[in-house]
């Protein structure tokens, strides 16, 4: 349904009265990573808790389809924006500037509208990469983070972050106390793992994310052309270096021992990171890294490189390692021994149960109450 249903808008403004009105319009089903897999895991942990206030949800129809269980748990006003990002900030600033119902407004997204009615509200803020790593953006685009993150935090009554490297990121940029920043980790869900499901002995390298700039695909390839009896298995969405990884795939001297397999759903995913020797994260920034704790809870030991908040996200359940290809090929030559290779897998075990969907559902639902004085 689109924007100009006015019955369907005030009929739904009538429902969510004193509850929280959740942007997602930002989002685009597949293509903005681990923004994605964060906010609708931690909706839908929201989803199933009965301490969660009345939600209604501000999506695309496209964001609807890719994830029915919206509509299923809460009202669901749905838009969708023309003209690409410049329409979606368009209808955000119409939408947010009306929308008086909802007592407060989370924008999941990063940022806050230009125009927001005078409730209160709260952002969740992923990263700001921008700064640290200049040269992965334009500066058109620099600019215009600048000026959003500046007059989101100055607008904010609560921000909330992933991590307290984040929180540290946005003291260090913007001068804004870490102390008030409101960590809500990500919802993991808690995987049992069989005997028939889990490969002791590991098959590949394992490595899940867009093709990034900051993502690092072609270090590790450059790693698995020192192992000679180790194959690489990358997935992920397309993102701007995707055809430059294919071809250094394509001119690797490993080329018959890696492989890009593109999207793949959660069954397959969850397949693939307990078939794996390990899942090798040389991401050069992360405001959090969801994925390493995702392999963690499914039995898959992780090395990670030392960008961003990943130290602290790995903590003592996986091996960090500088971004050096001798220190890596020894890392995973250490991980093919049977015997180390269960301890991490059971080091990263005991650090995925620190995660769960009712830790982060309850920790979010506490940010709620704090604003809507409950």
């Amino acid at each position: 349904m689109g924007h100009n249903s006015r019955r369907y808008h005030r009929r739904l403004q009538e429902t969510v009265v004193n509850g929280v009105a959740i942007n997602l319009l930002w989002l685009r089903p597949g293509q903005v990573g681990g923004s994605e897999t964060y906010a609708v895991r931690l909706l839908q942990a929201l989803g199933r808790d009965p301490n969660a206030p009345s939600i209604e949800i501000f999506a695309s129809s496209a964001t609807t389809q890719a994830h029915p269980f919206l509509e299923t748990h809460f009202t669901v006003n749905q838009h969708n924006p023309a003209l690409g990002r410049g329409g979606r900030v368009w209808l955000e600033n119409r939408l947010f500037a009306d929308n008086e119902s909802a007592q407060l407004t989370h924008h999941l997204g990063g940022t806050i509208p230009k125009r927001q009615h005078d409730g209160q509200c709260v952002v969740t803020i992923y990263d700001i990469q921008y700064r640290d790593y200049p040269q992965n953006f334009s500066g058109i685009k620099r600019r215009y983070l600048d000026l959003a993150v500046q007059r989101t935090l100055n607008r904010a009554d609560a921000v909330c972050v992933m991590s307290e490297f984040s929180a540290g990121s946005l003291e260090q940029h913007f001068g804004y106390p870490k102390e008030r920043c409101k960590i809500v980790p990500p919802a993991i869900e808690a995987v049992t793992i069989s005997k028939t499901q889990h490969n002791e002995k590991g098959g590949y390298l394992f490595y899940p994310a867009v093709t990034w700039p900051h993502k690092e695909h072609k270090f590790l390839i450059k790693v698995v052309e020192h192992i000679q009896d180790l194959e690489l298995v990358f997935v992920g969405a397309r993102g701007p270096l995707h055809d430059d990884v294919l071809r250094a795939i394509k001119g690797s001297p490993a080329a018959d021992r890696i492989v890009h397999l593109g999207v793949v759903d959660q069954k397959k995913l969850d397949v693939l990171y307990r078939q794996a020797l390990c899942t090798a994260f040389p991401s050069q920034y992360e405001g959090f890294g969801q994925p390493v704790i995702e392999a963690m809870a499914r039995g898959c030991p992780v090395i990670s490189s030392r960008g961003g908040a990943l130290p602290e996200t790995v903590g003592t359940g996986g091996i960090t390692v500088p971004m050096d290809v001798d220190l890596w090929v020894d890392a995973v030559n250490m991980i093919r021994q049977s015997r180390e290779r269960q301890k991490w897998v059971e080091n990263g075990l005991r650090r995925a149960a620190d995660f769960s969907n009712d830790r982060a559902a309850a920790t979010q639902v506490g940010v709620y109450n704090e604003l809507l004085g409950r």
